[in-house]
């Protein structure tokens, strides 16, 4: 019985770590989302700290290497876009801020911390903000007429205001 039980914690306390890997974040098209990460480490230097930001496995968001924020090898569609928080690092944040949301966005973030044996991540969800659109046929033609300009159409439909 003593066995079973410990086995029980283990599992929750397990399941529990695990949940804390992946976080769910929402933002609208052109407003900002901010995707945790952080690692606690007493004995952090700053040279010693090296974080790679990746969307989807393979696009280059954003790279700190040995302390300092890097966008060299940043895929172009996050130019100007993603920040990170220099003053944090020493205390372990290394979260990324995604401005100017894109639908394109919307996707699984992970956080490569070299000094870590987990990678947290993040799924982010952009929605498009205003009203729905209304799809009309125009001969052979979908038209998709929008009911307020901040909002983005999916990608395929022509929108007129």
């Amino acid at each position: 019985m003593r066995t079973r039980y410990s086995y029980n914690t283990f599992l929750k306390a397990w399941l529990s770590f695990s949940a804390c890997l992946q976080v769910t974040v929402e933002g609208e098209v052109r407003g900002s989302a901010v995707l945790p990460c952080s690692f606690i480490d007493n004995h952090l230097k700053k040279e010693d700290i090296t974080v790679y930001w990746r969307h989807n496995s393979s696009q280059n968001v954003y790279d700190i290497i040995e302390g300092k924020g890097s966008v060299e090898r940043q895929d172009s569609a996050y130019k100007n876009r993603a920040e990170t928080f220099p003053i944090e690092y020493m205390k372990g944040n290394f979260s990324l801020k995604l401005n100017s949301l894109q639908l394109n966005d919307s996707g699984k973030y992970v956080c490569y911390i070299t000094k870590a044996h987990q990678n947290p991540s993040t799924q982010l969800f952009v929605k498009g903000i205003g009203s729905m659109y209304r799809c009309t046929k125009v001969h052979r033609c979908f038209i998709a007429l929008c009911l307020n300009e901040a909002w983005v159409p999916p990608a395929g439909l022509l929108c007129e205001l």
